[in-house]
């Protein structure tokens, strides 16, 4: 077997999963855009989208792709929630409480889930079939998110450039005190940009359940927020298209990675792999400090 043949399917999987993360770091990325808020809590939410898709298709036979939208539509509450009970009362420019307060909520969101679900790991199997493509054997499924991951992220895009609310929360990353002047209501636009930001955040956790069959836990959104953050800042703080073209940058250096780690007889390729994704990551910044893109 020639080396295309044995690299192909990793670059492959690399491109798919890098999709899902670039759609994640997304919400991350509105959000610090915006609000210039870190949500330490986005793993936890990741989380909660993984259960959402687990309960509903175990429970109920609801299908991933149809629960991803109820797991928008509960991020999105939820981040409506986030920004009125937690970030607003604290003001924005106390940036440490506001850290600490989303890092106590992660905390908390994992240990109910632990309380209410159990600490087992859980999963679950849908498939829809596969197809051959030059000798890659490539699942509908996993194809699907990723393509629909690509989608919502133009669909963000557009949203942000071509309509109102898109423009106003615009304004406000460039000029708050401006965007106030002008008739905007900057306080509804940080609370729109938390529940788009964390809905689109619970809705990946949805597809990434498509490429973990056993993996759901309660603790398991640590590794994702920091490769979250990792991906954000990778793109570019506040861009869209660059947090999305970061996941896809991402997941290309983890799964050759792991690969390659791997032939060279590494214990941990997976572990080597994120090393070198984060030394990437220090490089690139290095040479261009504001990222792949700007907001």
């Amino acid at each position: 077997m020639d080396f295309f043949s044995q690299i192909s399917p990793f670059l492959l999987s690399g491109l798919l999963l890098g999709s899902i993360y670039g759609l994640s770091a997304t919400g991350l990325s509105l959000i610090f855009g915006v609000l210039k808020v870190a949500n330490i809590a986005h793993g936890a939410f990741i989380m909660l989208g993984a259960y959402v898709a687990y309960f509903a298709l175990t429970m109920w036979g609801v299908v991933p792709f149809v629960s991803a939208i109820l797991a928008l539509a509960l991020g999105g509450a939820l981040g409506y929630l986030v920004y009125v009970a937690v970030v607003k009362p604290l003001g924005l420019k106390n940036e440490l409480n506001i850290l600490v307060a989303l890092f106590a909520l992660f905390l908390l969101m994992a240990e109910a889930a632990r309380i209410l679900w159990g600490p087992d790991f859980v999963g679950y199997t849908w498939t829809i079939g596969s197809f051959s493509l030059g000798g890659l054997i490539i699942e509908y499924t996993k194809l699907a998110g990723a393509l629909l991951a690509l989608a919502i992220v133009i669909s963000l895009e557009v949203f942000l450039r071509k309509t109102y609310a898109g423009r106003a929360i615009r304004a406000v990353v460039q000029d708050s005190v401006g965007a106030q002047v002008v008739g905007i209501n900057v306080d509804r636009v940080y609370a729109l940009a938390a529940a788009v930001g964390i809905g689109i955040t619970t809705l990946a956790g949805v597809f990434i359940t498509l490429f973990i069959p056993v993996g759901i836990n309660p603790y398991m959104g640590g590794p994702y927020t920091l490769m979250g953050f990792v991906i954000a800042v990778l793109g570019g703080l506040g861009s869209i298209m660059g947090a999305y073209l970061a996941g896809l940058v991402f997941g290309l250096i983890t799964s050759v990675g792991y690969f390659a780690f791997s032939e060279l007889g590494f214990a941990e390729p997976s572990q080597m792999a994120l090393f070198i994704a984060f030394l990437m990551l220090l490089l690139i910044l290095l040479f261009k400090p504001t990222g792949l893109l700007r907001i």
